[in-house]
């Protein structure tokens, strides 16, 4: 993982979900807080996942649900305060995809950025991903969302 002063990574542990502050903008109406975080647990227990955290507080999390042998779905999350970092966390997202397509041999990793998220597909778009279309009403809010995948 990239090397910047005060950041460091660790497994992904769920009381680390507490202190990432933010993580209620991912919560909605259709989505309780409890529903929200059985799915990050789920999440996290289907493919490698770790925490970025800077100056000992847990900024970021990034992780990937291996699909089957070969496809990963990458995801994260991204507190108020990892936009402060912007290098460093597209330096981190960027190594931790290269670590897991090499380690689970990965011909494919795919990621679902909501279509409406402008921010968030300009990242995706400089970790590498490219988009292939758009799925209709593809969350549970009945929202659009473009899958890209890693080139």
């Amino acid at each position: 993982m990239p090397n910047v002063r005060g950041v460091y990574y660790l497994p992904f542990f769920m009381q680390h979900l507490s202190e990432l502050n933010g993580t209620e903008m991912y919560t909605k109406a259709s989505l309780s807080r409890e529903s929200f975080e059985t799915h990050i647990q789920y999440q996290s227990s289907m493919g490698p996942a770790i925490t970025a955290f800077v100056h000992n507080k847990p900024v970021a999390v990034f992780g990937c649900v291996i699909i089957w042998n070969g496809v990963g779905e990458a995801w994260s999350l991204l507190s108020e305060e990892s936009r402060r970092y912007p290098i460093a966390m597209t330096k981190a997202g960027i190594a931790f995809i290269d670590i897991v397509e090499i380690l689970f041999r990965l011909h494919r990793v795919q990621i679902t950025v909501k279509t409406l998220d402008a921010r968030a597909i300009k990242w995706a778009k400089a970790l590498g991903f490219q988009s292939e279309g758009i799925l209709k009403e593809y969350s549970a809010d009945k929202e659009d969302y473009n899958i890209l995948r890693r080139t």
